[in-house]
């Protein structure tokens, strides 16, 4: 009776972890434009690239999930962008507004910087710590330079 009752509750738990798995929102590479909009649901962003498509998505805050299409329609990367590193590679003087827009999304904040240009402020999490960066841009969008610090104002923006 106990051998029987054991059979039937592992024969349950695998047919539940095979139907999650059915059902999970995990996008494959090679999936189209539209299996993963379906999946994922609209994109906070979309921009066309030169060989290609980009959907950027917000899983969480301080998150940005870059789905990356070729000019056949098909998922050809996936990448968590706003991180300490990714921005930490942002080049003065080759870097555009275009650039980091089409990278990591619209920033969360943007500023004037006087006639000089302006900042847009990106916040993300790096190693459990609340951080943000600044990227300063000259009047034709040029990147002049970026900048790190702890978020200031964490507590109240990641609740």
């Amino acid at each position: 009776m106990m051998r029987r009752l054991i059979a039937g509750l592992a024969a349950l738990v695998l047919s539940l972890l095979g139907s999650a798995c059915a059902t999970s929102g995990a996008v494959r590479l090679g999936a189209t434009v539209d299996e993963v909009v379906a999946r994922q649901g609209e994109p906070f962003a979309a921009y066309q690239l030169a060989k290609g498509q980009r959907l950027l998505y917000r899983p969480q805050s301080g998150q940005v999930q870059s789905y990356d299409f070729d000019a056949s329609g098909k998922l050809a990367s996936m990448e968590q962008v706003l991180t300490e590193q990714r921005l930490g590679a942002i080049v003065a003087g080759q870097w555009r507004a275009t650039d980091v827009q089409q990278t990591f999304g619209p920033p969360a904040r943007r500023a004037a910087d006087g006639e000089q240009g302006s900042v847009w402020t990106y916040f993300f999490q790096s190693y459990g710590t609340h951080r943000r960066a600044r990227i300063f841009l000259d009047a034709a969008g040029v990147v002049l330079r970026v900048d790190f610090a702890d978020d200031p104002a964490a507590d109240l923006r990641y609740r």
